[in-house]
């Protein structure tokens, strides 16, 4: 068994604070992975794929939003939902919460946990504007 508090934090290139748990390193995974996934109060990653990865993220507590290909559409998600991204996909996950941390689990084809992330700069100028016009829509507390 392996928990969290067994793992180092660590940041991603996609500017995430991630806990690999489940990997090749931790304990011989050879085609999957899994880890905690922690986002700070308003945060949000960089536009980034995986170029080899499937992934299912799971919102543990918070509320996200995470927007999914080059129109950066979104997809709300709260605890104990379930949202997929295939391999190659762009996407940006966003805690849509100003006060509170986003907490999930993540699990990966990448028996690495987080070795195939692509950033997607020329993505990551849209972004502010969407996150602020989602913000704008769905306000979290109201």
């Amino acid at each position: 068994m392996i928990g969290p508090s067994d793992s180092a934090e660590t940041i991603g290139r996609q500017r995430q604070r991630l806990i690999p748990c489940v990997t090749k390193e931790t304990c011989g995974a050879s085609g999957i992975s899994a880890g905690m996934v922690n986002m700070a109060p308003g945060a949000m990653s960089k536009a980034h794929y995986h170029a080899h990865s499937e992934i299912i993220v799971v919102c543990v507590r918070g509320t996200a939003v995470t927007l999914i290909g080059p129109e950066l559409t979104p997809h709300f998600h709260g605890p104990g939902e379930f949202i997929y991204i295939p391999e190659g996909v762009i996407h940006v996950a966003v805690n849509l919460d100003e006060a509170e941390d986003l907490v999930a689990v993540e699990m990966r084809t990448d028996p690495l946990f987080n070795d195939d992330v692509v950033l997607a700069p020329e993505h990551d100028v849209d972004v502010p504007d969407v996150v602020a016009r989602l913000r704008r829509r769905h306000p979290i507390g109201s």
